[in-house]
């Protein structure tokens, strides 16, 4: 089960994931912010998640419920995101 993270984080991680999520703060009363996507197995899904700014910290009880709505790994908060370098180093040819 996935460790709490930062709002930040998760909105990060979901943009990365997929182009389509969409946030909106302006659908309902109070301070909860609405995650949504058009298409999950053929039907849009949506989430409602509390936010009280950008370092609001997401318990993994939310997390869980995100990867269960619209059918993410298991594991989807736990990866860490690529960076691009495999970690080798090239030796440089010598003339």
């Amino acid at each position: 089960m996935p460790g709490p993270k930062k709002y930040r984080e998760v909105v990060k991680a979901l943009r990365r994931h997929d182009k389509r999520f969409e946030f909106w703060s302006k659908r309902g009363k109070g301070s909860h912010r609405i995650i949504y996507h058009p298409n999950v197995n053929g039907r849009a899904q949506s989430f409602p998640l509390v936010c009280h700014g950008e370092g609001t910290e997401i318990r993994r009880e939310y997390l869980s419920g995100i990867i269960s709505r619209f059918g993410l790994p298991n594991d989807f908060f736990e990866a860490k995101p690529p960076t691009g370098k495999t970690g080798r180093s090239r030796k440089r040819k010598e003339s």
